[in-house]
C-alpha cells in the first residue's frame, strides 16, 4: 500500500516535467568568425501557436533571416508533432557569446553558448587572391555643388555564389541627391592568374552643399555554398553567408567659384544648344503658326536641373509654348539631361520678324571655367496674310465684273482696315488657343490612357502568377511572378526573386524562398504554390514601393 501511494505521488511530482515542451537550441557550427553567418536551431516537440520573440538575440548577434517549419509523424497510432525554427545569425563581437533563453510558447529555451572568432582580412577588400571580395571607387574626388560624380562598386568572384544582398551606399557629412545608373553588368576578368567574375554597379551622386563628405563602407552578404551534408541539411543545399565590406571615401565638395555666378549654376562636363523648324520657308506668312524647337543637352547634369528655353511676345509675333519634354539618358559614364520645348510662332505683321539671341551660361567642370552656349539672333522674312486685306493707299475705283459681286466703294477705308486687323487677329489668336489646348488635351487622354493600359497589365499579369502557383508549376511561376513585377514597379523593376520577396515583406520573402529551393535544388523537390499566392494576393494589394534599404546584387545567382 505504501509503495502504491510514493509510486503515485511520484508521478504527480513528475508531471509538470513530463508535461512540459521539450525545447532543444543548437547551432550548425561551433567556433564561427566575427564576420560569417551560422545557424542557430529552436526545435520543440509541439505545435506553438504564436510566433516566439528573438528580440533578446539583438544585443549580441544580427538576426540576418528567419524560417520556421512545422512536422507531425504518426507512428503505431502515436501522434508526435515538432516545430522548428531556423535563424541565419552573424556575431557582432568577437568572444564567447551567449544565446538567451527564448520564451516559446509556455516554457523557455535553455541557454546556449558559442564562440566566436576574429577572421583578420575579411574587411581587406585589397587582397586579389580572395574568393571574393569588393572595390570602390569615386571620380572626381573633389567637385562642385550640384556636380557630377560618379561611385562605382564592383564584386568580384572566383567561386559560385548562392546569392548576394548589397546595401544601398549611405553618405555622412551632407545632402547628396543620388542616382543609380542603368543594371548591373557583369564580366570576367583575371587578377594575379585567378579568373573572376565582375558585377558592377554605378551611381551618380549630386552633393548640394559644400565641404567633406564620406561615402560609408559598401556592405555585402555572401551565400557561399557548403557541400558537406549534416543533420540539419541532409540535402546538401547548406550554405555560409559571409560580409565583405568595401572601404570609406571622402569627397571633397567645393562651392560655387566666384567667377561662376550667374542666374543659374549649371556644372557639366558639355553643354550644346541647338534648334530646329518644323518647315524651312523662304518667308513667313502673318498669322500662320511655325514651330521652334529649341533643345539644350547637358553631359552631368539632369533634365531638372536644365533652364526654361521659352521665348517672349513681341510686337510683330505671338509665341505658344508647349509642355517642355524632359529626358534623362543614365549610362556608366553617367546622366545627359535633355530639355526639348516646342514653340509655336505666329507673325503678327508683315515685314521683318527678329528673333533675338538665346545664350546659357553654364560650367566647365572639366577645364574650370564658365562657358556660353548660343544660339545667334535670326531675321526672318513675314509676307502678308492669303487673306484679302485693304491698303492704306488713297481711295481708288475699284472695277467690279460680272463674276464679282459688288463690296462697296469709299472715301476713306481706314476705319474697315482697322476693324479687319482687329477682326482677322482675333480669329488667328482663337486658332491658335484652340490648338494648344487641343495639344494639352492630347497629352493628358494619353496619360491617362498608360496608366489605364498599365493597371490592367499588372492585373493581367498577376492572374497568370495565380494559375502558376495554384497548379503548384515551379518554373512558371518564376516567369510570370518577374513579368508581374515589371508591371507593379515599373519606375524600377526588381532584378530578381529575391528582391521581389524583399519588398513584399516577410511572408513573402519565406515562400519565394521555398519556390528558390524547389527550382535550383540539386535533388528532386516538391513545391506547392497555394502559400506563395495566399501570401502575395495580401501584399500585392499594398501601394508599390520601390525604396529598399538593401538591394539583390544583379547576378546569376542561381545558374
Amino acid at each position: 500500500m505504501v509503495s502504491r501511494i510514493f509510486s503515485i505521488l511520484t508521478l504527480v511530482l513528475m508531471a509538470p516535467i513530463i508535461w512540459a515542451a521539450n525545447i532543444n537550441v543548437q547551432v550548425d557550427r561551433d567556433p564561427v568568425a566575427i564576420n560569417e553567418s551560422f545557424k542557430i536551431i529552436f526545435e520543440v516537440d509541439e505545435s506553438v501557436g504564436d510566433t516566439p520573440d528573438f528580440s533578446a538575440l539583438q544585443q549580441d548577434f544580427e538576426v540576418l533571416s528567419r524560417n520556421q517549419s512545422s512536422n507531425m509523424q504518426i507512428i503505431n497510432g502515436s501522434i508526435s508533432r515538432q516545430t522548428r525554427w531556423t535563424l541565419i545569425a552573424m556575431a557582432k563581437r568577437t568572444g564567447k557569446l551567449t544565446i538567451p533563453s527564448i520564451r516559446i510558447g509556455s516554457d523557455n529555451s535553455p541557454a546556449v553558448s558559442v564562440t566566436v572568432n576574429q577572421q583578420a582580412g575579411n574587411n581587406d577588400t585589397a587582397s586579389e587572391n580572395k574568393e571574393t571580395f569588393i572595390e570602390v571607387e569615386a571620380t572626381p574626388s573633389s567637385g562642385y555643388v550640384q556636380s557630377q560624380i560618379l561611385y562605382r562598386i564592383r564584386f568580384f568572384r572566383a567561386v559560385n555564389v548562392n546569392g548576394a544582398n548589397m546595401s544601398e551606399p549611405e553618405i555622412s557629412g551632407g545632402e547628396v541627391v543620388m542616382e543609380q545608373l542603368g543594371d548591373d553588368s557583369s564580366y570576367e576578368t583575371h587578377r594575379n592568374g585567378r579568373r573572376y567574375i565582375v558585377i558592377e554597379r554605378h551611381y551618380a551622386l549630386f552633393p548640394q552643399q559644400s565641404g567633406t563628405l564620406t561615402i560609408e563602407p559598401i556592405r555585402m552578404d555572401v551565400q557561399i555554398p557548403v557541400v558537406a551534408r549534416g543533420v540539419f541539411d541532409p540535402f546538401g543545399q547548406n550554405s555560409t553567408t559571409r560580409r565583405l565590406k568595401s572601404k570609406s571615401i571622402t569627397l571633397d565638395v567645393k562651392p560655387i567659384p566666384v567667377n561662376g555666378q550667374s542666374d543659374i549654376w549649371l556644372p557639366a562636363s558639355d553643354l550644346r544648344l541647338t534648334e530646329n523648324w518644323s518647315q524651312q520657308p523662304k518667308t513667313f506668312r502673318v498669322g500662320e503658326p511655325i514651330t521652334r524647337t529649341l533643345t539644350i543637352k547637358a553631359d552631368g547634369l539632369t533634365a531638372a536641373q536644365l533652364p526654361s528655353l521659352s521665348m517672349g511676345d513681341s510686337n510683330n509675333y505671338k509665341t505658344y509654348p508647349d509642355q517642355p519634354r524632359l529626358n534623362d539618358k543614365r549610362g556608366s559614364r553617367g546622366i545627359s539631361g535633355t530639355r526639348q520645348e516646342k514653340i509655336a510662332i505666329i507673325p503678327t505683321q508683315a515685314g521683318q520678324l527678329k528673333l533675338p539671341e538665346i545664350k546659357i551660361n553654364w560650367w566647365n567642370v572639366n577645364q574650370g571655367r564658365m562657358e556660353t552656349a548660343t544660339l545667334p539672333a535670326r531675321t526672318l522674312e513675314v509676307a502678308p496674310g492669303t487673306t484679302n486685306t485693304l491698303t492704306t493707299q488713297e481711295p481708288a475705283t475699284v472695277t467690279i465684273t460680272p463674276e464679282q459681286t459688288p463690296i462697296a466703294t469709299t472715301k476713306n477705308p481706314r476705319w474697315l482696315e482697322k476693324g479687319l486687323i482687329i477682326f482677322f487677329g482675333l480669329g488667328w489668336f482663337i486658332t491658335a488657343l484652340a490648338w494648344y489646348i487641343s495639344r494639352r488635351n492630347d497629352s493628358t487622354r494619353q496619360h491617362d490612357k498608360q496608366n489605364t493600359n498599365s493597371r490592367l497589365q499588372t492585373s493581367t499579369t498577376l492572374s497568370k502568377v495565380k494559375s502558376a502557383c495554384l497548379t503548384s508549376d515551379a518554373q512558371q511561376a518564376k516567369v510570370e511572378l518577374i513579368n508581374w513585377a515589371r508591371h507593379y514597379w515599373p519606375d524600377k523593376p526588381p532584378a530578381n526573386l529575391g528582391e521581389i520577396g524583399k519588398r513584399l515583406g516577410n511572408d513573402v520573402s519565406i515562400q519565394i524562398e521555398q519556390l528558390n529551393q524547389a527550382l535550383y535544388s540539386h535533388e528532386s523537390a516538391t513545391w506547392q504554390g497555394n502559400a506563395l499566392w495566399q501570401a502575395l494576393s495580401s501584399a500585392a494589394r499594398r501601394k508599390p514601393e520601390t525604396k529598399t534599404k538593401d538591394q539583390d546584387l544583379l547576378l546569376p545567382l542561381y545558374p
